[in-house]
């Protein structure tokens, strides 16, 4: 290291490395003597970014161990804004980042006038496609979305319907640092959250960490839980940390907070953009926010005083990430109020079996204000006519529309239909590189077919390419085809689809529960996303379609996630008094257990009844897994491999279970063949994995292929 730079590096210290023609950014993991025999290439120079902070350094190195993911891949996750960019030397020689590539870009984005007359004719269907989709499109993607012309779009904003305006593509779109709204008043606590909340505070006066399951139903007002637990930490002189499982849920809290707690409250997730992250970062690291609220990324700002970590919906998938470094942000987020002292929640109205059976609860037995929990009706499809909405599900609809009231329907599968299939000879339009059926998808008057998993496009086929047969249909429903079924069924209700198709485009998810909300009758459709966490008001019908589809899948988690989209979708429903709801919730197989206690809102009853169904198998959260995947472009070095990954493991410890290698389907030409591993301990199987993978000349150094370690798999 040059002798001028000794004094300026320190362990998270970002610093300009050559590695030979390039310069790329290296983060100071610590100081030891030198074990190279031969030169080393000095350190170019510091680069002017903040330093990493000691704690979150520590805590990049438990998620290497935890995941077994490489160090630097670990360092990325606490880097500060503007790492992933390139670096570039300013004037006096210092290093800076630069913008990551793409950035700054603009594009033309049309909003809806709000108040504007109707148009006629063919701009009348374009100015309806925007409204679909909450307002707000850039101008490219409504030509596409509507089948139309950039001239149909100018003129509808030469007439004053629509605006037209350059915009950074880089920019959230999304309103997170508009003023505060005005202060709210704190409601009467019930006897509940009284005692919550007094719990909570007496855990942030333990000597020791405290992790909390806050089980509530629906409704119970668990977030004003949160918030009376924030405010205290705040008088403590403390930060929180909130942590929500998708952006999705992310405006609606935020405005309570800031209701609530004023400005000190910063957003910390992907749609920022990168001038909006780097400014929450300062504000973060500086001590002007001491409330953070945001989705998984979240659990790793680099907030100081840590008092209080809260994880919302944490029954939620969402939170475990599923690319290297392959890290659950609950499990982080222990670690994070380990390491900080601070007193942890998690909160939930259908906790995952390993938090009923390892938390201490809190209880919230009955909504918050008094509203009594809907009742749910479940219909067996096989006495129905085809077609995606049943007959009671039909009735309760057309009259929640009379009524000028609003209703929310789930189904878990977004497109227009599920297969595409040959009525002649059974030809299955499947994805080439990644073996599973493509699913078909409308927009406008286009179609395209497009696999869910490597995002393959292509058009469907006019004839069978096998048989040659014209005979080419469609099986099984998607959240287009359910939009479409239900134009016909209430022609006079908004329709609002919820989708990952939908929520991508720029302020999606907000503009479309924004159009949802306005007055008027309206049905918020879509996948799982309007099941989670949304308090709407004046939802008094909600449905559930295919609600047994999940228990189709060769899971151990498939009851769980069957009951839990019942629960939290019946949730939707009926939040305010006075408001009468009904659910109705659609299965092929009525008799199942995950349906027949959802529909009872039977979550504890569930829940035993799950953890004592797995304790034979030593299942979570009776024992751990970890789930090894072998991959490559030869099939033959593929199979040899993950053989050899399963011989190897079999023979480490006694106490560790090993199944496989199973079979995966292709992905973007990929092979893949899986190793699943069980045992009492996570230590174990890391232990075993890293001792295999670790060892010279073994399966890990083979050329062509690669080798994925997930710990705690959220699917096996």
């Amino acid at each position: 290291m040059p002798a001028d730079l000794t004094d300026r590096v320190v362990p998270g210290t970002l610093v300009a490395v050559r590695l030979g023609p390039r310069v790329v950014l290296g983060v100071v993991a610590g100081r030891a003597a030198p074990t190279h025999a031969g030169t080393l290439t000095p350190i170019a120079g510091v680069v002017d970014a903040p330093v990493v902070p000691a704690p979150l350094m520590d805590l990049a190195r438990w998620v290497s161990a935890r995941t077994l993911a490489p160090l630097g891949a670990c360092l990325r996750l606490v880097l500060p804004p503007g790492s992933e960019g390139s670096l570039r030397k300013g004037p006096g020689g210092t290093w800076r980042l630069g913008p990551p590539t793409g950035q700054g870009r603009e594009r033309l984005v049309a909003r809806v006038v709000e108040g504007a007359p109707d148009a006629d004719g063919r701009r009348a269907a374009v100015l309806a496609e925007l409204r679909a989709v909450g307002g707000t499109l850039p101008a490219a993607d409504l030509m596409r979305v509507a089948g139309t012309t950039m001239a149909t779009i100018r003129g509808l904003a030469e007439d004053g319907r629509i605006t037209l305006a350059p915009e950074r593509a880089d920019a959230s779109g999304l309103d997170w640092f508009g003023p505060a709204p005005p202060r709210d008043e704190p409601p009467v606590l019930t006897a509940g959250q009284v005692a919550a909340v007094e719990r909570i505070t007496r855990a942030m006066d333990a000597d020791v960490t405290e992790a909390l399951l806050l089980h509530g139903v629906t409704g119970s007002g668990k977030s004003e839980v949160y918030l009376r637990a924030i405010a205290d930490a705040r008088h403590r002189g403390r930060t929180s940390l909130v942590l929500v499982p998708e952006i999705a849920l992310t405006p609606q809290l935020l405005g309570r907070l800031r209701a609530r707690l004023g400005e000190r409250v910063a957003v910390w997730h992907s749609a920022l953009s990168p001038a909006e992250r780097a400014g929450e970062y300062r504000r973060i690291a500086s001590g002007d926010a001491d409330v953070v609220l945001g989705a998984r990324s979240a659990v790793f700002a680099p907030l100081p005083r840590l008092g209080l970590v809260i994880v919302d919906e944490e029954h939620d998938a969402s939170y475990k990430q599923d690319a290297t470094p392959r890290y659950d942000a609950r499990q982080v987020a222990y670690r994070r109020a380990l390491d900080a002292g601070a007193a942890l929640v998690y909160g939930s109205a259908t906790p995952r079996p390993e938090a009923w059976h390892a938390l201490e609860r809190i209880t919230l037995a009955h909504r918050a204000d008094g509203a009594e929990m809907p009742p749910v009706t479940v219909v067996d499809m096989r006495t129905q006519a085809s077609g995606p909405v049943s007959r009671p599900l039909a009735t309760a609809l057309q009259e929640a529309g009379v009524r000028g009231e609003k209703a929310i329907i789930l189904l878990n599968r977004r497109g227009f239909s599920r297969t595409t299939l040959c009525r002649s000879c059974g030809w299955i339009a499947r994805c080439p590189d990644c073996d599973v059926p493509m699913v078909l998808h409308r927009e406008g008057r286009n179609e395209r077919l497009a696999c869910h998993h490597c995002g393959l496009e292509r058009d469907p086929p006019g004839a069978c390419p096998a048989c040659r047969s014209v005979d080419v249909g469609r099986q099984g429903s998607g959240t287009q085809a359910l939009e479409e079924a239900l134009a016909h069924i209430v022609p006079d209700t908004r329709l609002v689809r919820l989708d990952a198709d939908t929520a991508t485009r720029r302020g999606g998810i907000v503009g479309l529960l924004a159009e949802f909300t306005r007055p008027g009758p309206a049905i918020l459709l879509g996948t799982q996303m309007v099941a989670k966490g949304h308090d709407l008001p004046a939802v008094t019908v909600a449905g559930i379609l295919d609600a047994d589809a999940a228990l189709q899948h060769a899971d151990f988690r498939a009851e769980e996630r069957a009951f839990s989209l019942i629960v939290q979708l019946a949730g939707r429903a009926g939040r305010r008094r006075g408001e009468p709801a009904r659910v109705v919730v659609q299965a092929w197989e009525p008799a199942a257990r995950a349906i027949r206690l959802g529909a009872r809102h039977a979550v504890e009853e569930f829940l035993e009844g799950e953890i004592a169904r797995r304790a034979p198998r030593g299942m979570p959260p009776h024992g751990h897994l970890l789930r090894i995947v072998v991959e490559g472009e030869s099939h033959e070095r593929v199979v040899a491999a993950a053989a050899e990954v399963a011989d190897a493991l079999s023979g480490t410890d006694p106490a560790i279970s090993v199944r496989g290698p199973s079979r995966l389907h292709r992905l973007r030409g990929r092979t893949r063949r899986a190793v699943l591993l069980q045992a009492a301990t996570s230590a174990a199987l890391t232990a075993a994995v890293r001792r295999v993978l670790d060892s010279p000349g073994g399966v890990a150094r083979r050329a062509g292929v690669r080798i994925g370690v997930d710990v705690d798999p959220q699917d096996t």
